[in-house]
């Protein structure tokens, strides 16, 4: 374990520190304004005690809190305040010690004594105040205010499916819930602020949170699927995890563009609405005694379970609406032949929206064989053995929106094609010989 490692090991028990010597100082502060009251000196050997304990232990708190603050990730003006606020602190809280233990607070005048108590107090709360920034952001105690809060500059919860914006009433909410508390103005985590556009635009250290258009480039999107074990992981191990349904929205606001503006009616994709309308309580699954908007014929239980243990990851996209997103991993290819595994999907082909078929070497007869879906919407397609002439084979998904191409030999020979399908919006080219950055009304890109 190198030097670093072992500063961070050790700063890490700042949080744990640090409140003892808040719990100690406001004892002794508690214990002398009951003498004052009294008028006697009846606790002086107790606040001597307690001042004591307090300032070992904020002193031990103020060493913590310098080896965590290496690990980085913190904003510099709160930083130096929080450091030299428990500084200062820690020294005022010394002094008083030494007032009480040595008998001077009776030949020290009472408005010196009572002057360094209210300073220590003063003190305490400011850096516990200034910490509590650092931790859970500057606005922490203002968020829910009325009129001047945060959370009062919000869009008003919406009425109807009409007057939904994807970004302002879904994925800002599940942003400032889920990851804000990490990546703000004052705690850049990664270099990375998530509070406005402009910031998420920036990026952080890592780079562009939307590098390229290839969406498993996108750095977001490659860390909110990473299992809560690893590093990288957002939110990270510890923190309220994104449930699946946040997680297919910020994927489907992605995968449509990155918009902030744009109303949800405008997106004309029945899952992104369906899964908004179910986010914001503005859509009714199943359980609610209504039909799901969209809601597809259901698909027996048994055939899912078999599905998934033949090493088919299935997601429903909303609950009860039997609309599922599928993907087929490359570790089903060890035991198994991708032809089989393809035929498989035939049982719930009327059922999938999202497919995910990358990387698994699929080639044009492949694609061709293929079974027709009727309601899919996404497709990836990406590093696998496609050539110009797999474009004519997408044909059989007529309601095709969005498709992830990248990585395969294609070339500007196929754009007529891509006209040719009526639904399509959108197609990712990064790595592919296609020049073109539209094909009709087909919007390419790399």
């Amino acid at each position: 374990m190198n030097i670093e490692d072992l500063a961070i090991f050790f700063g890490r028990f700042h949080p744990i520190l640090v409140h003892l010597p808040i719990g100690f100082l406001i004892m002794a502060f508690l214990m002398w304004s009951f003498q004052k009251w009294k008028k006697s000196h009846a606790f002086d050997q107790a606040i001597a005690f307690c001042l004591m304990m307090g300032t070992i232990s904020a002193a031990l708190a103020c060493v913590a809190g310098y080896l965590l603050s290496t690990s980085g990730g913190y904003e510099g003006a709160l930083l130096s305040q929080h450091m030299w606020g428990g500084i200062i602190t820690t020294l005022v809280a010394g002094l008083v010690y030494v007032v009480f233990s040595s008998n001077l607070s009776s030949r020290w005048s009472s408005a010196i004594a009572s002057t360094l108590m209210m300073v220590m107090m003063v003190g305490l709360s400011f850096t516990g105040h200034i910490g509590g920034s650092l931790t859970h952001g500057s606005d922490f105690l203002t968020e829910y205010a009325p009129i001047f809060g945060s959370r009062a500059n919000q869009l008003p919860p919406p009425a109807s499916m009409e007057e939904v914006v994807l970004y302002g009433h879904v994925i800002q909410p599940i942003l400032q819930e889920k990851c804000i508390s990490c990546h703000r103005s004052d705690k850049l985590k990664g270099g990375l602020s998530l509070e406005n556009p402009e910031s998420i635009r920036k990026g952080g250290e890592s780079g562009p949170l939307f590098l390229t258009s290839a969406e498993e480039t996108s750095e977001l999107i490659r860390r909110i699927h990473l299992p809560e074990s690893n590093e990288e992981v957002m939110p990270p191990k510890g923190k309220s995890q994104l449930t699946e349904a946040e997680i297919d929205l910020l994927e489907a606001w992605i995968m449509a563009g990155v918009d902030f503006e744009k109303p949800l009616q405008s997106y004309g994709n029945d899952t992104i609405q369906n899964l908004a309308g179910s986010y914001l309580g503005l859509v009714k699954n199943g359980s609610g005694g209504n039909e799901s908007i969209g809601a597809l014929a259901a698909i027996d239980s048994l055939t899912l379970v078999q599905l998934r243990e033949s090493g088919l990851v299935i997601r429903e996209l909303l609950a009860d609406s039997y609309r599922y997103d599928v993907s087929i991993p490359q570790t089903v290819l060890a035991n198994q032949d991708l032809g089989n595994i393809l035929g498989k999907l035939e049982l719930i082909k009327d059922n999938i929206i999202w497919l995910n078929v990358s990387d698994l070497g699929l080639d044009n007869a492949q694609l061709a064989d293929l079974t027709p879906m009727n309601n899919l919407e996404k497709l990836r397609l990406e590093k696998n053995k496609l050539t110009d002439k797999s474009i004519s084979l997408l044909a059989k998904f007529p309601k095709l929106q969005v498709v992830n191409l990248y990585g395969n030999d294609l070339t500007d020979a196929c754009l007529s094609d891509f006209q040719q399908l009526q639904k399509l919006e959108k197609v990712y080219v990064w790595q592919t010989k296609i020049t073109a950055k539209q094909a009709g009304k087909v919007e390419l890109v790399s």
